[in-house]
C-alpha cells in the first residue's frame, strides 16, 4: 500500500497545473492576438453541425453550465487549446473571428428551447445578449510547460476518448507542436501524405483522410523502415509515439532525406498501376496495413533498381503472397506486433524476390 501511495504522489507531481475563470470576450481577444492557438489543421475541427452550435450558444445565453476547457502552455507562453475546440470555435465563429475557416459568421437555427434564435447572427443579436455572451465566464484548466511531457500527452489522450475523440495521429500532431524542431518532421509527413502516387495507391475512406490516416501511414513507413529494430513498445501506436517525439525534438535529417527519396521511388512504382488494381487489399479489407508493411518495406529494402521491376510479374507475386497461409496467419490478429511484422516482411521478400520480378 505504501508503494501505491508513493507512486500516486510522484505522478501527481509530474503535472503542474493551474486554473482560472476567463470571459469569452477575453478568450476572443487572446485568440485574435495569437496568444491562444486553435489548430483545426491538426484536429478534426467543426464536427458540430449548426444545431449543436446553436444549442451551445443557447446554453450560454440561458446560463446553463458547460465543461471547462483545457490548454497547454507552450515554451513561448502561448496556450495550445487541447480540449474544448468545438465550444471555443463556435463562439469565435458566431462573432466572426474564426481565422482561415469557411465556417465563420455562424447563423443560428432554431434552438432546442428558444425557437426565436432561427436566422440570428451576431449582427442581428441584441447588444445586451452579445455582451452577455462576451461576459460569460469559462473555466480554463492550464497545464503548465513545466509538466512532464509524457503526462501532458497522457492527459491529452484521456481528454479525447469520448465519442468524438481524436485519433492517435491527430493527438500527435497537436501535442508535439510544442517540441523544439517539430516542423521539420511534421512538414515531411504532410508533404509525403500529399504525394499523388501515394494518394492514388492507398484506398482509405474520406473520414480516415480527415482523421490524418495518410500522415499516420507515412509515419508508419518511416518508423518501420528506419527504426523497426527499436520497436520494443507494447503496441505499434506507442512505437509511433516514440519515433514522432524523437524526430520532433531532434530530427535525424539524414534519415528523413533518405526516407523521402525511397518513399517517392516506392510509390512511383506503385503509381504505375491502374486505379482498379488495389495492391493493399487483403481478403475483405479494402486496405490492409499488413499488405502495406509487407510491400512498402520489401521494396524499400530492395538492393536493385525498383523502377526495373517487371510490373506483371510483381502483381503475380503479390497475389501469391496474399494467398500464402503463413502470411495470412501473421496478418491476422495482432498483426502489428514486432514479431509479426518481421515475419510478414520475411515472407513477402521470399515471395517477391525469387528471381521472377526482375525486368525482362
Amino acid at each position: 500500500m505504501s508503494d501505491l501511495l508513493k507512486n500516486i504522489a510522484k505522478q501527481r507531481q509530474e503535472i503542474k497545473s493551474d486554473r482560472m475563470d476567463m470571459s469569452f470576450g477575453e478568450i476572443i481577444n487572446m485568440y485574435k492576438d495569437g496568444e491562444i492557438l486553435i489548430s483545426p489543421e491538426y484536429q478534426r475541427a467543426f464536427r458540430w453541425d449548426v444545431q449543436r452550435e446553436t444549442d451551445f450558444i443557447e446554453s450560454v445565453l440561458l446560463g446553463i453550465p458547460f465543461p471547462s476547457i483545457f490548454v497547454a502552455t507552450n515554451d513561448d507562453g502561448t496556450w495550445e487549446l487541447i480540449d474544448g475546440l468545438q465550444r471555443v470555435s463556435t463562439i469565435l465563429s458566431f462573432f466572426g473571428e474564426l481565422k482561415n475557416s469557411e465556417r465563420n459568421n455562424l447563423c443560428l437555427c432554431e434552438g432546442s428551447i428558444i425557437k426565436e434564435l432561427s436566422g440570428i447572427t451576431i449582427e442581428t443579436l441584441p447588444l445586451e445578449l452579445k455582451l452577455a455572451i462576451k461576459r460569460t465566464p469559462c473555466r480554463v484548466e492550464i497545464i503548465q510547460k513545466e509538466s512532464n511531457f509524457e503526462m501532458r500527452y497522457e492527459l491529452f489522450k484521456r481528454l479525447n476518448t469520448g465519442g468524438e475523440g481524436l485519433t492517435r495521429q491527430e493527438i500527435r500532431n497537436c501535442i508535439y507542436r510544442g517540441a523544439t524542431n517539430y516542423k521539420v518532421f511534421s512538414d515531411m509527413l504532410k508533404r509525403l501524405a500529399n504525394n499523388q502516387d501515394f494518394v492514388k495507391s492507398v484506398y482509405i475512406s474520406t473520414v480516415q483522410q480527415q482523421e490524418m490516416m495518410y500522415e499516420e501511414l507515412v509515419l508508419r513507413f518511416f518508423a518501420l523502415y528506419k527504426y523497426r529494430d527499436n520497436y520494443t513498445q507494447k503496441t505499434i501506436q506507442d512505437f509511433f509515439d516514440t519515433v514522432m517525439k524523437q524526430q520532433s525534438d531532434n530530427p535525424d535529417l539524414g534519415a528523413i532525406e533518405s526516407f523521402e527519396a525511397i518513399f517517392e521511388k516506392v510509390f512511383a512504382f506503385f503509381g504505375q498501376y491502374d486505379e482498379n488494381i488495389n495492391l493493399f487489399r487483403l481478403a475483405r479489407l479494402n486496405f490492409s496495413t499488413s499488405m502495406y508493411d509487407a510491400l512498402c518495406l520489401s521494396l524499400a529494402d530492395y538492393d536493385g533498381d525498383i523502377a526495373s521491376i517487371n510490373k506483371g510479374a510483381f502483381i503475380s507475386a503479390v497475389e501469391e503472397l496474399k494467398a500464402d497461409e503463413d502470411f495470412k496467419r501473421h496478418a491476422g490478429a495482432a498483426s502489428s506486433t514486432a514479431s509479426n511484422i518481421r515475419e510478414k516482411i520475411r515472407i513477402a521478400k521470399a515471395k517477391l524476390f525469387n528471381g521472377r520480378i526482375e525486368a525482362v
